[in-house]
């Protein structure tokens, strides 16, 4: 049994790990959400391409000389991959095998659905750069096995994820509260990370990382990654590891067949939504547990809880025919995107989202119900404060089609239709109204049927994965690999 940082797991069926459980109770305080936030805390950004090169203008085209044809990166090994993750860790080659390619101090984890949730190995140049990946079987270690759950009750194994994100705590100790002076620069983000490491020092490397995903039997799980350290030539090469296969936030009401999951930028919400003509907007607080209040200090006690002792309730409803992509922008604001006939294909909490109006993201969850914080709606069950969202006019239609995968990283948005084009978007918060402001450009276009999208921080790049067949036929799909230029003014 591991104890470390506080984390306690419990075996619960065939020796694998599946959850986890307070050691202690504590007062619950709560410090309301802030637009001004650490953009991109775990994200690089680059100034200009990440190859040296410049932004052609009007974007790449699938064909062109800044973009060939046979750009098909890993062909025939993905089938429907509904995106990718870059997970850092403490690795430096593939397999620590200077013969084996450099791994940029992370790997990429895929959401594909011919395997699971799996992390690729790098294949390319010895000690050199990364030409491609491949993904392992299914009952991998390298995979994360799902559990399959009826309310809090793990029945099985063998679940497949469909959407999911990631968020890796951190703890700078230095900004942390003492009992006698509060801290302004501190933040939920750190208070979490330093609760979660009781005030040890620790970056995203080291750092255990928590995967939010939609499960393919409809419910919203965390998977846990811990670093595994080796050494040994030929073994994992300080890379993280499943340390259990999931634990399920049972407060969701079974029947709600959720297929994206994504969490905000700090960590204080988790939010769930379904592509099967479900409107409601599930979220939960304090997914991995209530740090308290950054201005105070951390509570020596804390323990990252079970998912079925989290507070979820829906929040409101997405307002689309078929909700296709969710995701937190940057401005730590959700993001609805798919079908319908208004004239934007992207919806949001506010026309323009943020400030500190009740219809606004989150005080919507609570100043509209009779509720006093967000505690207490929560507590309560006070559902559906923040009623519909609404189309949001910065992601007209005409530019945007209709998004079949929407994601964040750093200070921007891309978003993927499922034909067409794919659209970058600059994020900022206005620091007087603290709302959303937005500048965007089509990024890339020649392509059809996107399924999803990532960001390889370790190969500076924007991976686009797409399904000629159209019908997840196993090992078909095309996955075109571009620079990354996050150089938006």
């Amino acid at each position: 049994m591991n104890t470390s940082h506080g984390i306690v797991e419990t075996p619960t069926l065939g020796g694998r790990r599946f959850g986890s459980r307070p050691q202690g109770r504590w007062h619950r305080t709560l410090l309301a959400s802030t637009a001004a936030l650490s953009l991109g805390a775990q994200n690089a950004a680059w100034a200009t391409c990440s190859d040296g090169t410049t932004f052609p203008a009007g974007g790449f085209v699938v064909g062109s000389p800044a973009l060939p044809s046979a750009s098909n990166w890993s062909p025939k090994v993905f089938t429907a991959a509904a995106g990718s993750l870059f997970i850092p860790d403490t690795s430096v080659n593939e397999q620590n095998d200077p013969a084996q390619p450099l791994t940029g101090g992370g790997h990429n984890w895929v959401f594909d659905q011919g395997t699971s949730f799996c992390k690729q190995t790098d294949v390319g140049v010895p000690n050199g750069a990364t030409t491609g990946w491949t993904n392992p079987s299914n009952t991998s270690a390298d995979c994360a096995e799902l559990g399959i759950f009826r309310g809090d009750l793990l029945v099985g194994l063998g679940d497949i994820p469909f959407h999911g994100e990631a968020i890796t705590p951190t703890c700078d100790p230095a900004l942390l509260s003492t009992p006698t002076v509060p801290n302004p620069a501190n933040t939920y983000f750190n208070q979490l990370g330093c609760s979660i490491y009781h005030g040890v020092k620790t970056d995203a490397q080291h750092a255990s990382t928590y995967v939010f995903v939609a499960s393919g039997k409809g419910t919203l799980l965390y998977v846990r990654l811990d670093l595994f350290i080796n050494q040994t030539v030929g073994a994992e090469a300080g890379s993280k590891l499943p340390g259990f296969g999931g634990t399920n936030y049972s407060a969701i009401p079974a029947g709600q067949q959720l297929t994206h999951a994504t969490v905000s930028k700090d960590g204080q919400f988790v939010v769930a939504t379904s592509n099967k003509k479900q409107q409601s907007v599930y979220a939960c607080l304090n997914p991995l547990g209530d740090p308290g209040d950054p201005t105070k200090p951390i509570n020596s006690t804390f323990a990252v809880p079970p998912a079925g002792t989290v507070q979820c309730m829906s929040v409101g409803n997405n307002n689309l025919a078929v909700d296709q992509a969710t995701a937190f922008g940057p401005d730590n604001q959700p993001y609805f995107a798919g079908q319908h006939t208004a004239a934007s294909t992207v919806n949001s909490f506010d026309v323009t989202p943020g400030g500190t109006s009740k219809s606004a993201w989150p005080n919507c969850i609570w100043q509209n119900n009779g509720s006093t914080s967000l505690a207490d709606a929560f507590a309560h069950k006070r559902t559906n404060g923040c009623g519909n969202a609404q189309p949001n006019t910065a992601f007209p239609e005409s530019q945007f089609g209709q998004p079949n995968a929407l994601i964040s990283h750093g200070s921007y948005m891309y978003s993927g239709p499922v034909s067409g084009s794919v659209v970058q978007i600059k994020m900022t918060v206005d620091p007087k109204s603290g709302l959303s402001q937005y500048s965007s450009r089509t990024y890339l276009t020649g392509i059809a049927n996107v399924t999803g999208l990532g960001v390889t921080d370790d190969l500076g790049s924007l991976m686009v994965f797409t399904d000629p067949s159209i019908v997840g036929l196993p090992g078909q799909e095309v996955v075109t690999k571009l620079p990354l230029c996050e150089d938006l003014p």
